[in-house]
């Protein structure tokens, strides 16, 4: 049986950012094994832009973003092998798996790290009414026969769940020519990025429906119609409320797991909240020398954090293999009113750092909100955060010095000021480009919109004079969220993202992108002329596709890498 220094068990963009950082943390004996065909993991079929803002300050479309830590790896040496499947992990960290080219194979590392990311929830989870026509699909997987395959999956869609994969289809189904007849989420609020909902629903002019879900099927052999009714404060249906859709598409964007089947062969505590491990901060699960991160500990909402959090396993991985990772004196973190869960869940004081990062998300919408941190029952710390979503992750750093003393717990609460207030005063920004003073006591119309340049998704403030020209903008925490706000209401640009045919490659789709921003307005005009493109392998990341399309002055470019196959 060949050993290993680590064993890294995905080539997703957890396990590539945990291989790369323990190489650069000293550990050179490392495998990394990956299911897949190429290394990449989900990110080759998020086509759309967004990722590597706070990697690579810079936004790069999913299959650019992956290509840049896949070249990384490679440059290294890193070994890794694609086409194989693991099968078990064992405590003693015993690793077995399968491929065409080795068959059944027994590996052994003297530390592992799980970065097997996550599934989607399927029907049966949701127990949604009816027959079981054709028709009915996740969104990741329509996504995957839609970006990759070259597949349309159908054309008059519905979709239930506004994760941000549900999101992120109804725009790519939209500009692909079908029609989204709306979005229905049971909770009274959208899961996905603010920054998604304007620019993948309001953009388009597709309805949200909050606080409703499907409550019957149409349809035995296809899919022919869908009804959906609101839902009470218990989550069910409310009678007389139905609505019907003639659709023969639904599309599934109902929650995201971590896939912890190898993490459960190998007796890795799980935690009830998050379905993934519980780790220490380190990110070292209950089995030592065992490491989880990215997906398959919680579910992201930002992939630039699942980078982040590979590289500490990684780190950590690298010390624990040459016995620098230290436990000690430990405690637990607990979540209270109104936190979902909390991670790390244990906190070893000995071996935490100066300073430890603190995750967790709320259970619903909180503005003007306080978060108080407990330690052992008495009040730490209180943080004042304007505006939190169940949608959006968020961090707290504490001292080492402020909880090394701590014996039993560290709990975390949240609670919501009693006033209300509008969006423009609720999450009050720093005003870019006009000093406090200059701003008008009274503005003729103030326009409230959400900014899309990041995925912080600030909600602006756009105030207008009295012949319409925009005077000031606040509620932005960057210059560019202010110059997003001025052009947003005259003149606003979009991105464009798509695929065109690929002949020879691996896959039957290229991903290409817009060289620069184009006027909203002619993103169908886009689309009909990617429409006509084809291509053949190999092609290059960066490479020009169409100059100068439709006389916009930028071109379409490829999105990635793809050899022949």
């Amino acid at each position: 049986m060949k050993e290993y220094g680590i064993i890294i068990i995905g080539g997703g963009s957890a396990g590539l950012a945990a291989a790369i950082s323990a190489w650069e943390a000293g550990c050179r004996d490392i495998l990394l094994l990956e299911r897949d065909k190429e290394l990449g993991g989900i990110l080759l079929q998020c086509i759309h832009n967004g990722f590597g803002l706070h990697t690579f300050k810079e936004e790069l479309s999913g299959p650019s973003y992956a290509e840049r830590y896949v070249g990384h790896l490679k440059a290294l040496g890193i070994e890794y092998k694609t086409h194989s499947m693991v099968t078990h992990v064992s405590r003693d960290k015993t690793v077995e798996y399968a491929s065409p080219s080795e068959g059944y194979v027994q590996v052994r590392g003297r530390a592992v790290i799980l970065a097997m990311g996550c599934r989607e929830r399927t029907r049966g989870a949701v127990q949604l009414p009816g027959y079981r026509p054709s028709g009915i699909w996740t969104a990741g997987t329509a996504q995957r026969y839609l970006n990759m395959e070259g597949y349309m999956v159908g054309r008059k869609v519905f979709l239930l769940g506004s994760g941000d994969i549900g999101l992120i289809m109804a725009r790519r189904m939209t500009l692909e020519g079908a029609e989204v007849l709306g979005v229905a989420e049971i909770m009274p609020y959208s899961n996905g990025l603010p920054r998604n909902q304007k620019q993948c629903l309001e953009d388009f002019g597709i309805p949200l429906y909050l606080s409703h879900t499907v409550t019957d099927i149409l349809g035995k052999d296809r899919l022919e119609g869908i009804v959906i009714s609101a839902v009470d404060e218990h989550l069910r249906p409310i009678p007389g409320t139905e609505k019907h859709f003639e659709a023969d598409t639904l599309l599934l964007s109902v929650g995201l797991i971590p896939e912890n089947e190898l993490s459960e062969g190998a007796d890795v505590q799980l935690h009830p909240q998050t379905k993934g491990a519980e780790v220490s901060e380190s990110l070292e699960t209950s089995i030592p020398g065992i490491f989880a991160c990215g997906n398959v500990l919680h579910v992201h909402d930002l992939v630039d954090f699942v980078s982040e959090e590979g590289a500490r396993a990684g780190i950590a991985a690298a010390k624990y293999i040459r016995g620098e990772l230290l436990h000690g004196q430990s405690f637990r973190t607990m979540s209270g009113e109104g936190i979902g869960y909390v991670l790390p869940q244990i906190v070893h004081c000995e071996g935490c750092g100066d300073k430890i990062e603190f995750m967790f998300r709320v259970k619903k919408e909180y503005r003007d909100a306080e978060i108080r941190i407990f330690k052992d029952g008495s009040l730490l710390k209180t943080i004042r955060r304007p505006h939190m979503v169940p949608a959006e992750m968020e961090k707290v750093t504490l001292r080492k010095e402020e909880i090394a003393d701590a014996k039993e717990a560290l709990r975390f609460e949240v609670f919501s000021a009693a006033r209300s207030a509008p969006v423009s005063a609720a999450v009050p920004g720093k005003i870019c480009g006009a000093a406090s003073a200059g701003l008008p006591e009274k503005a003729a119309d103030i326009r409230e919109l959400t900014c899309i340049v990041c995925p912080v998704g600030c909600r602006l403030a756009v105030h207008l004079d009295e012949t319409g020209k925009v005077s000031a903008v606040t509620g932005n925490t960057c210059k560019r969220g202010e110059q997003y706000g001025r052009q947003e209401l005259t003149s606003p640009t979009r991105t464009v993202t798509s695929t065109v045919v690929i002949e020879g490659g691996l896959y039957r789709r290229l991903p290409v992108i817009t060289s620069g921003n184009i006027p909203k307005a002619r993103m169908n005009d886009i689309m009909q002329a990617i429409s006509k493109v084809k291509v053949h392998a190999p092609v290059r990341m960066g490479d020009v596709i169409v100059e100068n399309v439709c006389g916009l002055g930028v071109n379409i470019v490829a999105g990635r890498t793809m050899e022949q196959e």
